[in-house]
């Protein structure tokens, strides 16, 4: 670490020198030197490395072999992501194979598909927040938000709506994040079984020289040279010149590791700095979240890191762990069952009126489901828990009532690419029965801020669930079995889940309301600023 004001391109080489120099004496074979998109580390490649026109790769004067120049792709992809919530509008030119048509993407159409969802239980675009709309300056440097937007959930949520729910317009929104979601995936397989694990070629490794994903890095650079050249709205020119540089350079260096060292296969994923970042991230946390770090700081962080590590070699094994945790747990909520059970009976006596979910929110209760069922089978590892609560056969689609105009398996045909889990009748009207209720206790201000003073809301909303069901007055739709033939308690595990997928949404919107004032536009605190001092 160089404690310094300003960072040149200077500095920069003469640290490279050295740094290589070390590398070399202990027999390290240096491939690629990857950086972010700062205007030093540019001047850095071009004037010291290139001698003043930039390339993909230079040659090592003393080993003979290319080194490849890399701008960080992680750190394209969140320019990506800036230049498209700062300039809020992208005209792409056409691309062949993957977009022949071109599109019009609309950041408003994200703020829109937002806003739709924002009060609801269950969300399609679920990993969408405030933050990703209204980031601050220091969030733009987070590749969670970067990837909340170009998100396959997002993407999904769009092409959904443009089909089922009258917005057209969102297409091409729905077109762009298709197309960068498709290169993110080729330039970020860390894994070999990445692809089959999650049922998507384009996360496969690079394995020949003529693999179509080095194709369409190529054919990618090539169509953001014409983007850039047609003038239209679209990305800033250095995000442009990175972007373009770094799909030519990450095509070459993959060539050359399968062609020239024999490599089987390679992994674009770790061709870029995630592996520093993160040691850097959980310094600065080990530090106070801080973010400028002393040397000091850095060698105490790496002795809390050792000791950590070292854990695993303790003799204590989790479970003993956990037998400790809950014990004292178990005691404490000893005390507090009486009065649950009877804030649980007062609260089930209160809802009446369950309202049935619409044909939209139907479609994402069958899908959360299905993942629900999917997450108790692996904990419970029981044939008897799939049998119960997993369809092994295609379903006819589900109607609640003549109010919904499509089945409620709608989504998850549309998303599905043969890894989803279908859930069977009894999973999906339990996770229906819970949204009803939970969707009534939210809308309800006494209900709610009943729940929210709960000291364990999960256990209280289990028991309420419990209690429901017991009612013929809810019009709830009753379950026939709860336990599977070894005693697995299919309800309590199922409601659990759902109850843990319901809060988190219910927080994410108590978040934005309780910060909403911090997250409006520049321009817009400032007028509202005005308007109150020229009131006053």
């Amino acid at each position: 670490m160089y404690p310094m004001s300003k960072l040149t391109a200077a500095k920069q080489y003469e640290c490279y020198l050295e740094v290589a120099a070390l590398l070399k004496s202990i027999s390290f074979n240096v491939i690629a030197i990857s950086v972010d998109n700062a205007t030093a580390n540019r001047k850095f490649f071009t004037e010291y490395l290139c001698n003043g026109a930039l390339q993909t790769h230079i040659t090592d004067t003393t080993t003979g072999q290319p080194l490849f120049l890399i701008f960080d792709p992680v750190h394209g992809l969140k320019n990506v992501y800036n230049n498209f919530q700062s300039r809020k509008v992208f005209e792409c030119p056409p691309m062949v194979r993957n977009l022949p048509d071109g599109c019009c993407a609309r950041f408003h159409d994200i703020i829109d598909l937002y806003n739709l969802e924002a009060a609801m239980t269950l969300k399609k675009a679920h990993k969408l927040t405030i933050a990703t709309l209204y980031p601050k300056s220091i969030e733009k440097t987070s590749v969670k938000l970067a990837t909340s937007l170009l998100s396959e959930s997002t993407r999904d949520a769009l092409k959904f709506y443009a089909v089922h729910e009258d917005k057209a317009s969102w297409t091409g929104t729905a077109n762009f994040l298709t197309l960068m979601i498709k290169l993110w995936n080729i330039i970020n397989v860390k894994t070999r079984t990445k692809g089959k694990h999650k049922r998507d070629y384009t996360m496969d490794p690079v394995r020949s020289s003529l693999d179509w994903k080095l194709e369409f890095l190529r054919e990618f650079a090539s169509f953001l040279q014409e983007w850039e050249d047609s003038k239209k709205p679209g990305l800033t020119r250095e995000t442009f010149f990175a972007l373009r540089h770094t799909c030519l350079s990450l095509a070459e260096c993959a060539s050359y590791l399968l062609d020239h060292l024999g490599f089987d296969y390679v992994l674009l994923g770790h061709l870029q700095s995630d592996a520093i970042e993160s040691r850097f991230g959980w310094l600065r946390q080990l530090s106070g979240a801080n973010y400028y770090i002393s040397m000091r700081q850095v060698i105490e962080g790496n002795i809390k890191i050792r000791a950590l590590s070292l854990l695993k070699y303790s003799g204590f094994s989790v479970n003993e762990i956990d037998d400790v945790i809950q014990s004292d747990a178990s005691r404490k909520r000893n005390t507090t069952d009486l009065a649950e059970d009877a804030l649980a009976d007062s609260m089930a006596e209160s809802l009446l009126h369950l309202r049935w979910p619409s044909s939209n929110d139907a479609n994402v209760i069958f899908y959360v489901s299905g993942a629900m069922a999917r997450s108790v089978v692996r904990i419970t590892r029981c044939e008897h828990c799939k049998e119960e609560l997993v369809s092994p056969d295609p379903l006819a689609p589900i109607e609640m009532d003549d109010a919904f105009d499509y089945g409620a398996a709608t989504f998850l045909e549309d998303v599905n690419r043969g890894g989803l889990t279908r859930p069977n009748d009894y999973s999906f009207e339990l996770a229906v029965n819970c949204w009803r209720v939970f969707e009534t206790i939210k809308s309800s201000l006494a209900l709610k801020a009943q729940l929210l003073a709960a000291e364990c809301q999960r256990s209280l909303f289990v028991k309420i669930i419990d209690r429901v069901t017991d009612i013929s007055n809810c019009g709830q739709l009753l379950v026939s079995e709860n336990y599977c033939v070894r005693g697995h308690d299919l309800k309590l595990l199922l409601v659990q889940r759902l109850f843990n997928c319901f809060a988190k949404n219910a927080i994410k919107q108590l978040n934005t309301e309780a910060n909403q004032g911090s997250r409006q536009p520049a321009k817009r605190r400032k007028i509202a600023k005005l308007s109150s001092s020229s009131h006053q």
